[in-house]
């Protein structure tokens, strides 16, 4: 038995060969976005063959810096030694190459196929963005000289309803939200959006490389299979800025009969530092959920770093949500 690693760079071959490495279906409805990040992060494909067949897959790719990161890491079968031979190569290809950094798995695009190897303890359901496999991943990384970069948590049950007793106890007197009128609005808001996360999220919680590149791609997604109630943004009156906003993500993998998306994802919910403490998470979520529960939305998931106990404090005690799933991403110096 010889094993050899083919790299193809061409994004419409890697297409035919993502589905090795990732249980989240790769559907031809998904192309436009999938072969959009591969072109911006010049993606190439890792692929595994023995005797000529294919056994393992890996996606290599950068954003221009010196960090080699990689997705759809994942070998038929999850054979142990395919696994490792194919992790091997991966180091060699970032040695070879002079990055200084391995890390991952982060599969482009994101909002659909999320990151991190899933530990042993985690719900297997399918849903976007939630990927899935055995354990003998991470261990075999750990072998080769990886650690955790990010845990990332999921919180997952029945969409909550917020009572409007609730928000009583809160003044949004200098407060109002910003709901975008079109989809024709939606560009401009790319830069308020881009700060607030910059200025607010940590950094174990920018995940995804080079965010500006791929918001016309994420909204794309949003506006196909959503509605644009999923996204809002927190004016502050006074100052007439952006303080906050709360963006959610259809889940195309749960629909009713009627065709309606029956789950969404919490993408990413921000306030501003000097303005939180306020109320001001209950004021958007609850203008979101409101909306997506007249859409017939019942079940929500969010992930978050583990450490970010405010946004766990939240889904935990305040709209009832159980801990379902962790994924582990990894780095190694090169």
């Amino acid at each position: 038995m010889s094993l050899s690693v083919e790299i193809i760079e061409e994004p419409n071959e890697i297409l035919k060969h993502l589905q090795h490495g990732i249980n989240i279906p790769v559907r031809e409805e998904f192309y436009e976005f999938i072969l959009h990040d591969l072109t911006i992060y010049r993606a190439k494909s890792l692929i595994l063959k023995e005797d000529d067949k294919i056994v393992a897959h890996t996606l290599a790719y950068d954003d221009g810096g010196e960090v080699l990161f990689f997705g759809f890491f994942g070998a038929i079968d999850h054979e142990q030694k395919h696994i490792a031979y194919l992790l091997d190569r991966l180091i060699e290809f970032a040695q070879n190459n002079r990055y200084k950094t391995i890390r991952g798995p982060i599969n482009p695009p994101t909002f659909i196929y999320g990151w991190g190897f899933m530990t042993e303890d985690s719900l297997g359901t399918l849903s976007v963005s939630k990927p899935v496999n055995p354990p003998i991943y991470q261990e075999i990384f750990a072998q080769r000289g990886f650690y955790v970069k990010s845990k990332q948590g999921t919180w997952e049950g029945e969409l909550y309803r917020i009572p409007k007793e609730e928000l009583k106890k809160y003044d949004f007197e200098e407060y109002e939200i910003h709901s975008p009128k079109n989809w024709d609005e939606i560009p401009t808001l790319k830069l308020p959006l881009m700060i607030l996360s910059a200025r607010n999220l940590g950094l174990e919680s920018q995940i995804t490389p080079s965010p500006d590149k791929l918001y016309e791609n994420f909204i794309a997604f949003v506006k196909k299979y959503g509605e644009i109630y999923m996204l809002k943004l927190l004016r502050h009156k006074i100052s007439r800025q952006f303080v906050g906003c709360l963006i959610m993500l259809p889940n195309p993998f749960k629909r009713n009969r009627e065709e309606k998306y029956k789950s969404m994802v919490g993408y990413s919910l921000t306030i501003e530092k000097e303005h939180r403490g306020k109320g001001l998470s209950f004021y958007l979520v609850k203008e979101v959920y409101d909306a997506a529960y007249e859409d017939n939305v019942r079940y929500i998931s969010a992930s978050m770093e583990i450490n970010v106990f405010e946004c766990i404090n939240l889904a935990k005690n305040h709209y009832g949500l159980s801990y379902t799933r962790t994924h582990l991403i990894l780095e190694r110096k090169v």
